[in-house]
């Protein structure tokens, strides 16, 4: 049984990964009544200001149905974000060494981003900027393959968009961006930069407008 396992894990090291992932999940949403529960240290976050402005007008109220539902969407997306640091790991190096990286976000639950929430725009920002990045990294790996110097360039376009949208949930995040943008340069690859950057903005500035139609000041959730 063991040897089947090894067997399956070597052939199908994402997979493997990912099945355990899920089955943790599975029993923490419904054994771990805690999992999704937003517990900011010192200040609200703008995106949960947000939501919670989007469920006052729907009438959503926090009924056990919808703290499952909420706890599932959770899980959900941290299974993403295994899955990021997976690709992303196996980009940069290989799939052994991808599998051991995506073993510890795969198994853990009581550390913010993967589990138990300490900062709800970390975790919900933290899949965005790792999707941006494992397409940026891709594209870099083409092109230095020679493959040819046009490969999928609206890719960093579609990157900086996310990577946008990642800033405007967790704004931290903006420095993550920043040394994607100086890598970037320094490998010469200003054509990226500039796409990149230029989706960037259009999706900071989307976010911009969405908040000035809702009254929602940003400046107001921004704690140094």
């Amino acid at each position: 049984m063991l040897q089947r396992l090894k067997q399956f894990k070597e052939r199908h090291p994402f997979t493997s990964l990912m099945l355990m992932a899920i089955a943790v999940r599975i029993i923490v949403v419904i054994c771990v009544p805690g999992f999704g529960s937003n517990r900011e240290l010192q200040h609200p976050t703008l995106f949960v200001a947000f939501l919670d402005l989007v469920k006052g007008k729907l009438g959503i109220g926090e009924t056990q149905a919808m703290m499952l539902l909420s706890r599932s969407l959770y899980a959900v997306v941290s299974l993403f974000t295994v899955s990021m640091i997976y690709r992303i790991a196996d980009l940069s190096s290989n799939k052994q060494n991808a599998w051991l990286m995506g073993l510890f976000p795969a198994l853990c639950c009581v550390m913010p981003s993967f589990g138990v929430i300490e900062n709800a725009s970390a975790f919900l920002g933290l899949p965005l900027v790792l999707y941006g990045c494992n397409v940026v990294l891709r594209q870099e790996v083409l092109r230095h393959a020679n493959l040819t110097e046009n490969v999928h360039r609206t890719s960093f376009l579609i990157a900086g968009l996310v990577l946008g949208f990642g800033v405007c949930v967790w704004y931290e995040s903006v420095f993550i961006l920043f040394t994607l943008l100086v890598i970037l340069c320094i490998r010469h690859n200003f054509k990226g930069v500039s796409l990149t950057l230029l989706g960037a903005v259009i999706s900071i500035a989307f976010a911009g407008l969405l908040l000035f139609a809702f009254s929602i000041n940003p400046l107001n959730y921004i704690t140094l």
